[in-house]
């Protein structure tokens, strides 16, 4: 890969946009610079207040466009919550190539006719995510192109949003005046920060823990099997807290934050900790340990619904690689020995990898997205070896032909 191209991902988070800017040089991503900014213009994973949320992601992008000293002008973004879906889908194709081989247009054919699957009025499909193709019957292939037949069979994963939902998000970033290359769903983009392609290829389940939602991503044999969401978050681990210790939100969270032992009151210390009464009337104060079985039972409910939908469905064998946690609700102690519980396999925290530069301030678990929506790009771009007049003559271009051309179907711009 030649030349250089600056690439940026903008995680539209429950509680927080970030922003990620970096130049793909010729062997590695760099970091150039990076932007955070809070806000309150969402619940449940879905934007509220658009006019909160575009004020954070012009504030967040004004401080990566400060730091890296350059323009953010078009970005992948992320998309996730309950109102984001996904389906596997197949579909047959004829083969049109010369001496009837398999063309790329054949495999681009077989994928859009993937996204003919039948999906509610009001949704909206993101992304058509190949899992393998066959030619004639002779499955197992991830490419197809030359190889001979008559008929050419896609499986891919198909990815579609609520249109109000979607179209929120991409206003909030466009009213910010950055131009949405395409929208990606947040695992997805968790999947290439933080996975190695040895876990995606033996079996792994990634779980984005937000604060407004929670999302997670199956993978096995490279692909794409199955995707979820649930609303149980860090929002209703810090409002279980509150419930219970009869205190503020605000001085929940900071409970959640300082005592973040996940863990059965058997394994919390017996101090007490002192949190305002809801009100202003003096202050309260609880064992330690009652906080930390607070979290531990909304962690257990949170792990256990997820393995349910994997057992409803015949999955709960295939994370042979284990299970990777991420997302900023991923931090709290003791969280991945509660799903190694439930799970039964190796838990670990995933943070982004795959980078040089400014890593150090996005090292953390809360940078997965972001991460993930850069190096995206950046392997797509290396897969099609973009030269210098390619970027003299507009990134974007190339991008829309990198990200939209083989995959896209409905979302984007």
């Amino acid at each position: 890969m030649s030349g250089l191209a600056t690439l940026v991902g903008i995680d539209v988070g429950s509680r927080a946009v970030s922003v990620v800017v970096a130049v793909a040089e010729e062997e590695q991503l760099v970091v150039q610079g990076c932007g955070q900014a809070p806000h309150d213009g969402a619940k449940k994973g879905v934007i509220s207040d658009l006019e909160q949320v575009v004020q954070a992601v012009r504030s967040a992008a004004d401080e990566a466009e400060t730091m890296a000293s350059l323009p953010v002008e078009d970005a992948l973004v992320s998309i996730g919550g309950t109102p984001t879906q996904g389906v596997r889908a197949t579909a047959s194709v004829p083969i049109t190539g010369r001496h009837h081989t398999v063309t790329e247009d054949d495999e681009r054919r077989a994928l859009r006719a993937c996204g003919r699957v039948s999906i509610p009025p009001d949704y909206r499909v993101l992304d058509i995510v190949p899992c393998s193709f066959a030619v004639d019957g002779q499955g197992g292939m991830q490419r197809a192109v030359g190889m001979p037949g008559s008929r050419l069979d896609a499986s891919g994963f198909v990815l579609y949003s609520h249109k109000t939902h979607a179209d929120t998000v991409e206003q909030a970033v466009n009213r910010a005046g950055i131009r949405v290359t395409r929208l990606v769903y947040e695992p997805l983009a968790d999947g290439e920060a933080v996975l190695t392609p040895d876990e995606k290829e033996l079996g792994c389940l990634l779980i984005d823990i937000g604060y407004g939602s929670t999302e997670w991503i199956l993978f096995s044999d490279g692909a794409v099997v199955a995707t979820g969401a649930t609303p149980v978050a860090g929002r209703i681990f810090t409002n279980d807290l509150a419930v219970v210790l009869k205190t503020t939100t605000a001085a929940a969270e900071g409970v959640k934050r300082r005592v973040g032992a996940v863990v059965d009151g058997n394994g919390t210390d017996a101090s007490g900790i002192e949190v305002p009464a809801r009100g202003g009337e003096g202050l309260l104060v609880h064992p330690r340990r009652l906080a930390g079985e607070v979290l531990h039972e909304r962690a257990r409910d949170l792990f256990i619904r997820i393995h349910r939908v994997l057992v409803a469905d015949g999955l709960e064998r295939l994370p042979r690689a284990g299970v990777v946690l991420t997302g900023g609700g991923a931090l709290l102690d003791g969280l991945s020995e509660c799903a190694q519980e439930i799970f039964g396999c190796r838990v670990r925290v995933g943070v982004p990898r795959g980078f040089a530069g400014l890593t150090e301030p996005v090292s953390g678990a809360g940078w997965s997205v972001a991460c993930g929506l850069v190096l995206r790009q950046y392997r797509r771009l290396r897969n099609q070896e973009v030269t210098p007049g390619d970027v003299q003559d507009g990134i974007l271009a190339k991008l829309r032909s990198v990200l939209g051309e083989f995959f896209e179907i409905g979302g984007g711009s």
